[in-house]
């Protein structure tokens, strides 16, 4: 009879003390030459949006200990490249079909002589009509000549006035193959040609 009471009372034990159920370990002593590397004061900010000390951590804003080393720093806003203008740009025209115009800034280019590696702003003309506009797109891309594949990195997007549509980081930054009698082969090709000539 014994063995048949066990169970409930241990059901109704731990429904009545759930503590039971999560039990610690009592602290056990921690010699004198362990750090603690937690900090247990909560940020708060000041009115200038700047983090300013907890009370009671008798910190000074202008002071750091070495315990506040574990922190993380705070990390800085990634900037997006800054796209050239029709001032600083030298375009030249790479290839054309009946729906756009692909031109490479020859300024721009950086070779990487390590992994032959060609980074350059490439721009692409959406020819339009009356009704459409034109519409310019700017890429920041990645071009590997000899292997003929291109990553593009960054993207702005203007409308036929050169009014910014939008901006920001493609959507997929990998490296994929160029296909023949393309635009984007011609570009290739071109890119091709510019670094044979340097």
């Amino acid at each position: 009879m014994k063995k048949n009471l066990f169970l409930p009372i241990l059901f109704v034990s731990l429904f009545l003390f759930p503590s039971l159920l999560f039990a610690q370990e009592k602290e056990k002593a921690v010699s004198p030459t362990a750090v603690s590397v937690t900090n247990e004061a909560k940020e708060t900010k000041a009115p200038d949006g700047t983090a300013a000390p907890a009370k009671g951590t008798g910190k000074d804003s202008g002071t750091a200990l070495a315990a506040d080393s574990t922190a993380s720093p705070a990390a800085p806003a990634e900037q997006p490249p800054v796209p050239p203008t029709d001032e600083t740009a030298a375009w030249t025209l790479a290839g054309a079909n009946s729906n756009y115009e692909v031109y490479y800034d020859t300024r721009s280019i950086q070779y990487d002589e390590k992994t032959g590696i060609l980074t350059l702003w490439n721009k692409w003309v959406k020819k339009g009509t009356v009704l459409t506009g034109t519409r310019t797109t700017l890429l920041l891309s990645r071009y590997d000549v000899r292997l003929r594949v291109c990553a593009d990195l960054y993207q702005y997007t203007y409308n036929g006035l050169g009014k910014e549509i939008s901006h920001g980081k493609t959507g997929d930054p990998s490296w994929y193959p160029l296909s023949p009698n393309t635009l984007g082969m011609e570009l290739c090709e071109a890119l091709k040609g510019v670094l044979l000539n340097n």
